[in-house]
This record gives C-alpha cells, sequence and structure tokens, in this order.
C-alpha cells in the first residue's frame, strides 16, 4: 500500500450474515467528513454525496441549502442510519436498498427504499427525536 492510501475497516453485522455493514457509524461518519460531496441543484436543494465500502453512493437531499441545522442533522443520520436500515430490512425482508434521503426540515424526513431489480419503493418516514434520527411512528 502507498503511503497515502488509508486502510479502511468496516462493521460486520452478524444480522446481515457476515456482510459488512454499509451504514457503520463511525466509517459512514469518517466517509462523510472526508469524502463526500456538495452541490446545490437547479432546483435550490443541496445534494451531499457519501461514497460508501460497495462503491455505491449515498444521497442526501436538503430542501433548504442555506438551514443552520444541516451539519448536525447529518452527523446525526450518519450515526443513527445502520439501525433505521436494519429495522426497515426486516420489514421489508431484504431485497431492497435505500435509493435516497430528503431531509425536508430539522425534524422530518424520507428515506426511499428502491427494490432490487424492480420498479418499487418504500418510502421511510424519519423525525429526529433531540438526539438522533429514527423511523417516525404512526398512529
Amino acid at each position: 500500500m502507498g503511503d497515502n492510501m488509508s486502510v479502511q475497516r468496516f462493521a460486520w453485522s452478524r444480522r446481515f450474515g457476515g456482510k459488512p455493514s454499509l451504514f457503520e457509524p463511525r466509517e459512514l461518519l469518517h466517509a462523510y467528513e472526508n469524502r463526500s460531496t456538495r452541490e446545490v441543484r437547479d432546483s435550490g436543494e443541496l445534494l451531499i454525496e457519501i461514497p460508501l465500502s460497495d462503491a455505491s453512493i449515498l444521497e442526501i437531499t436538503i430542501l433548504d441549502p442555506s438551514a443552520d441545522w444541516i451539519e448536525p442533522r447529518v452527523r446525526g443520520l450518519c450515526s443513527s442510519l445502520d439501525e433505521i436500515h436494519r429495522r426497515a430490512q426486516r420489514i421489508l425482508r431484504g431485497g431492497f436498498s435505500i435509493g435516497w434521503i430528503e431531509l425536508e426540515s430539522e425534524r422530518h424526513g424520507i428515506i426511499d427504499y428502491w427494490e432490487d431489480g424492480v420498479n418499487n419503493e418504500y418510502p421511510v418516514a424519519i423525525v429526529w427525536n433531540g438526539n438522533s434520527w429514527e423511523e417516525a411512528t404512526t398512529t
């Protein structure tokens, strides 16, 4: 390995049969802090792209690119996403992956799951509970 190449260690989740977790909090936060890109789209939305360990990209859209809550909420998402994703995969019985995430405000967002190989979507509403993001409960 060259001097400038960093060695990455990815968490192994027993819940997924020993497959690496793409959303392990420390690794996702590291990728966000060191390798993410930001772009304001023509629509005025902020697009944050975070490269993942499988060479895919996690896309996070923020509706208001000038909001003062972006940094803490994206960091919170990096810490919360693994748990949200595991719960969603149990409900969906696998076969779905995250298409994109939209943070509509500092307290509400949507994770849009896409069924692998099929044109099927399953949106998961998320809310900020004061410490982290979690799946919104419906009553």
